[in-house]
């Protein structure tokens, strides 16, 4: 599979999305969204021993499309589609050019600002990277209840399924699957964001999440002893592979955003990542993202 080629699946499912929104009355309310920004990373390549632990910085680029359709006074429906793509400076099998399509929808429980509201939302998503064990279909399905407390002030909770389809399955090893980025995780988070003026507005979230992860190293016994897959991963060295474990991910993170227009804004962010994986093994990774958005 080449670097811009895109799977069936994610393809029908872009096209469902567009042509469910572009079937919505006269009433909907169109939206166009795109952001550039770049992201470090301390530890992209998820390793646990600090001789294999890889840092590197990408350019991002997001566009997305969609409609929001009133279906009643409390109740929304918004579709939407779009693309991804993420340029690494040291590490280029892990650029990625990806498309997505998401169906979301929400209902409040009353009227006024501080009446509660569930989201739910179903995304279906396609990566296709320059590292072929990468390339992957995705489906993340998410529950959200939240609540403005005051004008000021919002929190909401929720879950979230993800499965992550491989398309490439290169094992190395006899009885091993090379399938290494075929997961599944199910996680919980929490958030909350508190408006310091009309520009500026900071947050905060916390999140576990439970399920499969993968590590690139050097080759081990104590994680090959407890992976699932296993595969060559010639984005970090000829003498690194990706191992599939299972593994609890709690993340903390913080974020900014000053609004320099009515439609764009400047974000900031910065994430503390921890993960405990089977066998013992501990990785740790802090990123940090600075993002222009614009919205349409």
């Amino acid at each position: 599979m080449t670097f811009f080629s895109f799977s069936c699946c994610a393809r029908h499912a872009t096209i469902a999305l567009l042509l469910a929104g572009t079937s919505t009355s006269a009433g909907a309310e169109w939206q166009l969204d795109a952001d550039a920004g770049a992201v470090y990373d301390s530890n992209v390549n998820r390793a646990y021993e600090r001789a294999d632990v890889r840092a590197d910085t990408a350019l991002t680029l997001n566009a997305a499309a969609g409609s929001y359709q009133a279906l009643g006074g409390a109740d929304g429906l918004t579709l939407s589609a779009g693309a991804r793509s993420e340029l690494y400076g040291c590490f280029h099998g892990l650029n990625v050019l990806g498309v997505a399509g998401t169906a979301a929808y929400r209902h409040k429980f009353g009227l006024g600002y501080a009446a509660p509201w569930i989201l739910l939302s179903a995304t279906a998503a396609h990566d296709d990277y320059r590292g072929n064990i990468r390339d992957s279909d995705r489906v993340t399905l998410v529950a959200e209840l939240g609540q403005r407390f005051t004008a000021d002030f919002d929190a909401a909770f929720g879950a979230a399924y993800q499965r992550r389809y491989a398309q490439n399955n290169i094992p190395v090893v006899p009885g091993i699957s090379g399938e290494v980025f075929d997961l599944r995780g199910l996680d919980a988070h929490v958030r909350a964001g508190y408006a310091i003026s009309d520009r500026l507005q900071l947050g905060a979230e916390l999140a576990v999440r439970r399920g499969d992860v993968v590590a690139s190293t050097r080759p081990d016994a104590q994680i090959f002893l407890v992976s699932s897959a296993i595969a060559a991963d010639p984005t970090f060295g000829p003498d690194f592979f990706a191992y599939r474990l299972r593994g609890t991910t709690d993340t903390a993170s913080i974020n900014a955003s000053w609004a320099l227009d009515e439609r764009s804004s400047f974000n900031l962010a910065y994430a503390d990542e921890r993960t405990a994986a089977a066998g013992g093994i501990v990785y740790r990774s802090r990123s940090a993202n600075a993002v222009f958005v614009w919205r349409y």
